[in-house]
């Protein structure tokens, strides 16, 4: 089944903090109906709406069973997080980007760069790529470090960085 995701871009974030792992050799689970599928799609979105996202649209499935999901909203960290055990419930190829060696070296450089620029906290990436956040710069949202964007936007591997709760990494 194939299942198209317009715009889902702006829930990378969400979707990348739960990767999915498989063990060698285990069976792959069948793939989700599309009507399972879409489900999950509008238990998100009904979870984004009451974690400060109230004009996220509702998923909808086009003649060809694919799933389509257009938000032109920005969705922020909080509601991300909130929503982040739904999100991971999604099929497996939205579970965000995967790293090379060189992108992971990058994006160390990057969370020194944050830290040698005024935010102490700012933590390494972890294996997946992402930057597990203490509740502190969460909290503080972009604006605790948009000052060090202009400093540090050298090292961003592609056009953002997954921000994850520190709480939930893992």
């Amino acid at each position: 089944m194939k299942t198209r995701r317009a715009g889902l871009l702006l829930l990378a974030p969400v979707l990348a903090a739960c990767a999915a792992t498989s063990t060698p050799g285990a069976t792959p689970a069948p793939s989700p109906s599309a009507s399972a599928v879409l489900a999950v799609y509008r238990e998100l979105a009904t979870c984004l709406r009451q974690h400060g996202v109230p004009n996220f649209p509702d998923p909808v499935m086009d003649a060809q069973g694919n799933v389509q999901v257009n938000p032109s909203v920005r969705i922020p960290a909080s509601a991300k997080t909130a929503c982040a055990s739904i999100a991971a419930r999604l099929p497996g190829e939205n579970k965000g980007p995967t790293y090379s060696a060189a992108d992971m070296a990058k994006l160390r450089q990057l969370a020194r760069c944050f830290r040698d620029h005024g935010i102490p906290d700012w933590p390494d990436p972890n294996a997946r790529g992402e930057f597990p956040m203490p509740k502190r710069l969460l909290d503080l949202g972009k604006r605790g470090w948009r000052e060090q964007l202009p400093a540090c936007r050298q090292y961003f591997v592609g056009k953002s960085i997954v921000i994850v709760s520190a709480s939930e990494n893992g």
